[in-house]
Parts: C-alpha cells; sequence; structure tokens
C-alpha cells in the first residue's frame, strides 16, 4: 500500500529527475530513478535495495552518489559512520556528523555504502535469523528480547564513574578479564568539553573506565572501527546508540562479500545498544550552561530523568526543564525509528530505578556474557517489577518514536521542516505537521 504524504505542505520547489543530475553517473542516474520509482509506487520496502543491488552483477557503480543524494543532500543523514567504515578505499571524510566524499575517484562501485545505510532501507527479512536470538523470544513493541530485568555493577569503581548502574561497563571488563574480546568501540570526550562525543578504541580497564557515564550529544562511537581494522585487533564489543548498532549490523550482515564486511562479521562479537530517544547538538552544551548561569566546562555530568539533571564539578545539582533543552535536539533524529536498539545483543537505559540498568537480553551472545558476568559476581540484578514504570517508559518511549513515523525515505526532509517550522525529532509526527490531522470532534482523518 502507498503511504500518503498529504499531511506535508509542499513548500519547496519540486526535486528534479534523476536524470537531470548529469554530474552523476549514468548508472547513478539510472538507480536513482529506479529507487525513486520504487518509493512513488508503494512498493514493499524490504523490495527498495533492489534499485542498487541490480547492478551488483554488472560491475556496481559509483554509489556515493545515490548516498549524497538520497540522504545527505536531503538532511536525512543521521550520522551513524557506516558508510565511512565500511568503505575500504577510504571514500568519505566525517565531517559535522555526516559523510563527505572527499576522495570520490577512489571509488571501486562495491556499493557497500548504501548496502550499509539504515535510511534508505529497512534491514533485510533475515537480520533476526542473523543475530541469533536468544529463545523464548518475545516482542513487545521495542524488539525481540528473551528476557529483561534491572542490574547493576557491584564493583564501586564502576557504580562511581558509570551510569545508571553501569553494567555496560561492567560486561566488558569482565569479557576482556576472561579473554572473550580485547578491547570496545566507545564514546570518549574531549579533554576541553566532557560533554561532547569522541570515538575511542579502548583496550584497558582504565580507557574503558575513563569513557563510562552517558553523554547526550552525538559521539560517532564506530568511527574508531577504522583504527581496529587498520590494526586488526578483535575480538571486539561495540556500544552505540540505535542508529550506530543498526548500521553495524548492516555493515556486518551485507549481501556483499567484502574482506570489510567479513572483517565485522568475523571480529566484532558483541553488542551493547543504548537507548535513545534523541540526542543533542554540541551547541547544546553553550546553551545549558547559560541557562543555569555556570560554566560549560564545570559540568561533569548530565542525565535525563523527566528533567535535565545536571552535576556539577563541586558536585551541585542543578534541573532544567527537557522541553526547553528539547529546542537542541539533533533534527536528524527525526530519521531513527529505534528507541530500543533493537538489533543489539545486549539493551540497556537508565529507565525505572534510579542507580540501575534497565536491560534487555535479546541475542545468545548477550545472553551468554551477561549471564558469565552475573555468575562471576560483576552484576546483581532485581525483576522489572520491582519498579512497573520501567516498563511503561519502555513502551510508552519506544511507541513514541515509530507513532505515526513512515520509513525515512517517505519522511519530509530538512528544508521541507525549516519551511514548516518543525525541528523538534521528538514531536514532528505526535504533535507537530506530521501528526494525523483531527476533525471537530477530535477524531483522527
Amino acid at each position: 500500500m502507498k503511504l500518503s504524504n498529504t499531511w506535508i505542505e509542499k513548500t519547496t520547489a519540486p526535486a528534479k529527475k534523476a536524470a537531470e543530475y548529469e554530474e552523476y553517473d549514468p548508472v547513478s542516474r539510472q538507480v536513482i530513478s529506479r529507487y525513486r520509482r520504487l518509493l512513488d509506487e508503494g512498493a514493499d520496502p524490504h523490495e527498495w535495495a533492489f534499485a542498487w543491488r541490480t547492478e551488483l552483477n554488472r560491475g556496481g557503480f559509483p554509489a556515493y552518489e545515490l548516498l549524497m543524494e538520497e540522504v545527505v543532500k536531503p538532511g536525512k543523514c543521521v550520522g551513524c559512520a557506516a558508510c565511512v567504515t565500511i568503505c575500504p578505499v577510504d571514500v568519505f571524510d566525517y565531517v559535522d556528523e555526516q559523510p563527505v566524499a572527499t576522495r570520490a575517484s577512489a571509488c571501486v562501485d562495491c556499493v557497500l555504502c548504501v548496502e550499509a545505510c539504515p535510511v534508505l532501507r529497512p534491514a533485510d527479512n533475515d537480520m533476526q535469523e542473523f543475530i541469533d536470538l536468544q529463545q523464548p523470544s518475545i516482542d513487545d513493541g521495542y524488539g525481540p528480547y528473551a528476557y529483561g530485568l534491572y542490574a547493576r555493577s557491584t564493583d564501586p569503581e564502576i557504580l562511581d564513574k558509570g551510569q545508571d548502574g553501569g553494567i555496560v561497563s561492567a560486561i566488558i571488563l569482565h569479557q576482556m578479564e576472561k579473554g572473550a574480546i580485547k578491547g570496545a568501540i566507545l564514546g570518549d570526550v574531549y579533554p576541553d568539553n566532557r560533554q561532547v562525543g569522541l570515538h575511542k578504541l579502548a583496550l584497558s580497564r582504565e580507557e574503558v573506565l575513563n569513557c563510562a557515564a552517558s553523554r547526550y550529544t552525538y559521539s560517532p562511537n564506530t568511527l574508531a572501527l577504522q583504527e581496529a581494522m587498520q590494526q586488526d585487533i578483535g575480538p571486539l564489543a561495540v556500544v552505540g546508540v540505535p542508529c550506530q548498532i543498526d548500521g553495524l549490523r548492516l555493515q556486518q550482515n551485507s549481501s556483499i562479500r567484502f574482506s570489510v564486511s567479513t572483517w565485522y562479521r568475523k571480529n566484532i562479537t558483541l553488542t551493547f545498544g543504548l537507548f535513545c530517544s534523541e540526542s543533542f547538538s554540541n551547541e547544546s552544551i553553550n546553551k545549558l550552561a547559560e541557562i543555569i548561569g555556570e560554566d560549560p566546562a564545570s559540568i561533569e555530568n548530565i542525565n535525563i530523568k523527566g528533567g535535565v539533571i545536571i552535576r556539577l564539578e563541586n558536585k551541585e545539582v542543578k534541573t532544567v526543564s527537557l522541553k526547553r533543552y528539547r529546542e537542541w535536539a539533533r533534527p536528524a533524529c527525526l530519521y531513527c525509528l529505534d528507541y530500543g536498539a533493537e538489533n543489539a545483543d545486549i539493551g540497556a537505559g537508565g529507565i525505572g530505578i534510579d542507580g540501575w540498568t534497565y536491560t534487555l537480553i535479546r541475542t545468545k551472545r548477550g545472553h551468554a556474557a551477561f549471564q558469565a558476568a552475573l555468575a562471576d559476581g560483576w552484576l546483581e540484578t532485581r525483576p522489572l517489577s520491582d519498579e512497573p514504570r520501567g516498563e511503561f517508559l519502555m513502551n510508552r518511549l519506544s511507541a513514541n518514536k515509530k507513532k505515526n513515523r513512515p520509513l525515512p525515505p517517505l519522511m519530509p526532509t530538512h528544508d521541507e521542516r525549516v519551511a514548516m517550522g518543525s525541528l523538534c525529532p521528538k514531536t514532528f509526527f505526535t504533535t507537530g505537521p506530521g501528526a494525523p490531522k483531527t476533525d471537530e470532534e477530535g477524531k483522527s482523518s
């Protein structure tokens, strides 16, 4: 069934036809035209990849042109860096949270960049088989999982440096101590701004703990995969927000058997997905500091629990309205529909009980790693029934992430949203222009 776009007021000029993009390779123009036709005709989303896969046996094409035209130029790039880190010839730089085809002439027409993009298409139907779910598996609306619980580290140092129980750091360190992994792909921070994210390949306990705790700006963690692959360091754990995990899984499960995707399948053996409604711009830290009348460098930690809870260097705690802070949410987060990191081995977030991690065990690998740490006394647990509000929030936040949203290729562009005066990713499809129209009786039309 074709999705209607009648809720969009067309405020921009009609898009050019693919054939008009004379600067593109002729095959790229054909692929762009084919892709748009599939969208316009309401084809099954799992068929969208047909647009470029038809070219694989014909020698491929410079797929970065499709990526730029359909994802980057329209402002739909979520910044996951999957295209950057899968490219075998280093076509892309990562600038301002999106790829730039700096070395386009190096492209070898492998098509991996579009295969790995979570914005262009949904995952193939065999993704759940690929990630190997722990059974019995249930799905309450936020992805399949075997069981959920509250958990926290038993190590005082991890609890002190971690966030909401520190279970991600605890399991990673336990896996490293047992020799199951050699390191982890994490998010670090810049020395002069501890709330702005930086990717990190962590190879020691000290490095893991230095990366502990959450940041609410966007940290391109997975860029560190390039360093790991160049040095051939594996097996690895990867920690990322949902869009990063989704991009990683597309890399691993690519139908194109290049050495890069093969390396990722072999060497990334455990993934942690951090629950995420949206992240915030780097500018938001300065704005937040301005609101509370403090130096941005004095902000030691930020946590979001209904409001924005800010802990300063002097341990003073201040709170700011989340509604006020949301003004600086990244517009790109509209194009991610995954709150609970549905394709991760373990999902984790700070909802429910303060000081504990709401934890979802999704796959066999996640189950094995969690149970090993628990058996060795690295973790303690509580049932979700101890605080039912956690499950309530998990359901609500996951539902809101998907509510009324079509898939990203069918969403408005960034420029269209600017023209409509609505850039907030949290509200566009709930109370903004994308919300269903209602009649005089309040019924959806």
